[in-house]
């Protein structure tokens, strides 16, 4: 058991740490790649008038023209913002002020300029020779060998830098995607294998050395409220893809935390919608493919991040609409067979579909559209939404992807979209090759609460009663229910009892009709955000159990009785009324385990770093991974990462992490050259890596 951690009396005071929400990426005009094979450090500064602030790596972030300690001979890369708009330039000097290298004098604000260079002794200061008074560093160069990477150590408190290796050759083939759930050693699909089970057959780290776990590395970034699940591709060393909020796909090496390459997507200016967020993306062959919020889909060179592709996948009537950029993609893509399959996001007035795009080319095979005008009464269907915006899992037995499908909308005027909304709130399943319909099964008709299903569906194989074994799908929704389903038939197997309080505290029974005009706002359990938001939980085939990040908290909402759809107007959210902070309840955050075959509850634990306070929104935890070792990984809301007991719930390790707060799940890896298990999490900012090589054979 280790020091810092007491399940049975243990009590964290919550810290009141104001969440930190990115308000999207910075637009650039052309896509960007930053090759760092051979440069020992970046840095990166923000500029303006006031001084050079300090980025990257940690030993600089946050100061205020920052002393750069340089190695004589070595290779870096300064990369600097201008912030403010003023004119600005980046030129290092001799300690007579002559000029060494530099840039250009830039005064575009929110301009990124990149200079690679090798340290010389002579240098002696960094300047904006523009405004030399304020903007000016001292540079200090010395002799010897450096540690590659920037001097990154084992207590992650400087960024690891970059590599001077090349990515290890291995064709990530169609066999080792599909064999993805059973190898220890590699993270290729979102949430692991194309089940999305959120397990791994690791099993060196149990309850017993799970304390062994330390800190290795974190690799900060210049993007807040990261939501990446990173892939690990199993080469020697392993190879770490993942990206940041702002767009971007950095390579790295998984054991070191240093990166081989960065690609910038060039977003435009006037881009809408869901902006400031991206899960992931997917691998095969030589390729890497990153879906953005402005609808396209970027096959990338695996070993350079060099583009090689980029489809838009808004189809043809999508892009005659008034306001195409009410559709977005945050997902990571998913890759099977030589296809790379994508869903959508809406809420913003529009109606989305699901593609399948040949790997190789980029060229679209099939689309199914989630909203089919005669499904829906009159042109209600122009603003559905209907968005399968989590990413899907197969079932590569009978061919089938399944797709959770998000709320109609407005999300809370009903009025206007009458009739049941066709494949909202639904489970869809579609055959891989023509994108045809099998089955779909609707958990709430005409849904009026944003309770929309969104959860990653589970695939497994499920003992039922009668002894006989059933290959079932399995997701959880916002209003606190788990479902199970046949996978191949669609049947209803089980829906659970409700996990979570489930009140409309303004009538006597749950699910009524929202009260009506801002005036008039009532308190509904589940808030919006729902008893579990969309970081994925996790199946174990071995406990037999589905472990659910979850909470109970309390909103309050109304619905707008005037709301008109705006075909042409701003792009904003189809809300149809609003959601309000409810401050007088008391909330809380834990993670549960139910069993999927009886819909009991097996347990549940709290979070202790989260705070009764906290609004709906702050409060639901990340994601949660199980692993062969009986352990389940799971990041909370405040901050932290515990490993609970599988069996029993019990809480038997916590690691600190720098967030403010963490949205997405554990990744869990064996090194089998380095005898070392890896945990790596996207924590807010930084991507913060443990290890642990501490074990008895």
């Amino acid at each position: 058991m280790p020091a810092d951690i007491d399940p049975e009396n243990e009590v964290v005071e919550p810290e009141e740490r104001q969440h930190h929400i990115d308000t999207g990426p910075e637009a650039r005009d052309e896509d960007e790649v930053i090759n760092l094979q051979g440069v020992d450090t970046e840095f990166r500064f923000g500029g303006q008038i006031s001084g050079w602030q300090g980025r990257a790596p940690e030993s600089i972030s946050g100061a205020t023209n920052p002393t750069l300690n340089l190695e004589a001979g070595n290779r870096y890369r300064v990369v600097w913002e201008n912030v403010d708009g003023a004119p600005h330039d980046f030129v290092i000097q001799n300690s007579n002020g002559d000029r060494i290298v530099g840039t250009e004098v830039f005064s575009q604000q929110g301009q990124t300029v990149t200079l690679t260079f090798d340290a010389t002794a002579e240098m002696a200061q960094y300047i904006c020779t523009v405004h030399p008074n304020s903007m000016v560093g001292e540079v200090q160069v010395s002799g010897g060998d450096q540690m590659a990477g920037g001097g990154a150590t084992g207590d992650g408190q400087q960024g690891p830098g970059a590599t001077q290796q090349e990515i290890p050759d291995l064709s990530v083939t169609t066999n080792m995607l599909r064999e993805d759930a059973e190898r220890e050693d590699s993270w290729l699909h979102y949430d692991k294998g194309y089940g999305q089970r959120g397990f791994t057959p690791e099993d060196r780290l149990d309850a017993d050395n799970v304390a062994s776990l330390e800190r290795k590395y974190s690799i900060p970034t210049d993007s807040a409220g990261m939501q990446t699940n990173p892939l690990v591709v199993p080469t020697d060393p392993p190879v770490m893809y993942y990206t940041t909020s702002n767009i971007n796909v950095h390579a790295a090496n998984a054991r070191t935390g240093e990166k081989y390459w960065i690609f910038k997507y060039a977003l435009p200016e006037d881009a809408a919608g869901q902006t400031g967020r991206n899960r992931g993306v997917a691998v095969w062959h030589d390729k890497v493919y990153l879906a953005t919020t402005d609808s396209h889909l970027v096959a990338l060179n695996r070993y350079t991040g060099e583009k090689e592709w980029d489809t838009l996948m808004l189809n043809e009537q999508q892009q005659e609409m008034g306001q195409p950029k009410r559709m977005s993609i945050t997902q990571a893509p998913l890759a099977y067979d030589g296809r790379i399959l994508v869903g959508m996001s809406g809420d913003f007035g529009g109606w989305c579909v699901v593609s399948s795009v040949d790997a190789e080319t980029g060229e679209v095979q099939w689309q199914t559209n989630m909203s089919p005008r005669s499904e829906w009464v009159g042109e209600s269907w122009r603003f559905s939404s209907d968005a399968p915006w989590m990413n899907p899992s197969i079932d590569p037995e009978t061919n089938q992807v399944f797709y959770a499908v998000g709320n109609p909308c407005p999300m809370m005027n009903g009025i206007v979209r009458p009739g049941p909304n066709k494949h909202s709130n639904s489970i869809v399943a579609l055959d891989i090759e023509s994108g045809d319909l099998n089955w779909a099964s609707q958990q709430l008709a005409h849904e009026l609460w944003d309770y929309d299903t969104h959860m990653t569906p589970n695939v497994f194989d499920m003992e039922m009663e009668n002894g006989e074994t059933r290959r079932v799908v399995s997701t959880d929704y916002k209003a606190a229910w788990t479902y199970v389903y046949d996978a191949e038939t669609g049947q209803l197997v089980e829906r659970t009892k409700p996990w979570a309080t489930q009140d409309h505290e303004w009538s006597d029974h749950f699910l009524a009709l929202p009260p009506a005009g801002e005036d008039n706002p009532g308190t509904c359990w589940p808030g919006t955000s729902g008893a579990t938001e969309w970081p994925p939980g996790a199946y174990s085939p071995e406990t037999g159990l589905r472990y659910i990040p979850a909470n109970d908290a309390a909103q309050r909402i109304f619905y707008d009785p005037d709301w008109e759809y705006n075909p042409t107007g701003d792009i904003t959210l189809a809300e149809g009324g609003s959601r309000l902070a409810s401050e007088e309840t008391s909330h809380s955050a834990y993670v549960q385990a139910l069993d999927p075959q009886t819909g009991d509850l097996a347990w549940r634990t709290e979070l202790p770093d989260a705070s009764s306070k906290w609004s709906q929104w702050r409060i639901w935890p990340g994601g949660a991974t199980a692993t062969s070792g009986n352990l389940v990984f799971v990041a909370s809301s405040g901050g932290h990462l515990y490993a609970l007991d599988a069996e029993n719930g019990e809480r038997i390790w916590a690691g600190e992490t720098d967030a403010d707060r963490i949205t997405a799940a554990p990744v869990v890896w064996d090194d089998p050259a380095e005898e070392t298990t890896y945990v790596a999490l996207a924590a807010d900012d930084e991507i913060t890596v443990w290890s642990s090589s501490g074990f008895e054979e």
